[in-house]
């Protein structure tokens, strides 16, 4: 399956100059979407992870079906101050700028 074909180009989005990949169009293609979660769980399965983590937005919609194939928990990782509980905390840049992002301190335990 060819899943550059369904990926959706936007240039200039958000901004001049960044190259927006719109994956509205491979997830809202029911195949394409089963295909995709299937071949990440089969790298992973014989790992057996504890969680997947997920990254607001895009990350919940691959990592929940993916914790749910893969029979592992979903841990959300989500901007500034939208989790209620104690966070740690990372900084990144992007292409045009830098963000935040935090998880629970006790999303993840050990050997998970």
């Amino acid at each position: 399956m060819n899943l550059k074909e369904l990926i959706r180009e936007i240039p200039d989005f958000p901004q001049a100059g960044v190259n927006f990949k719109d994956i509205s169009t491979v997830i809202g293609n029911a195949e394409a979407f089963h295909y995709i979660i299937q071949e990440i769980a089969g790298h992973y399965r014989a790992a057996r992870p504890g969680v997947v983590v997920g990254i607001e937005s895009r990350g919940y919609i691959l990592g929940a079906p993916l914790a749910y194939e893969l029979k592992a928990g979903f841990v959300l990782v989500r901007k500034p101050g939208k989790l209620p509980a104690a966070t740690e905390r990372i900084d990144y840049s992007l292409e045009y700028g830098e963000n935040t992002l935090e998880i629970h301190k006790d999303a993840i335990c050990p050997g998970q």
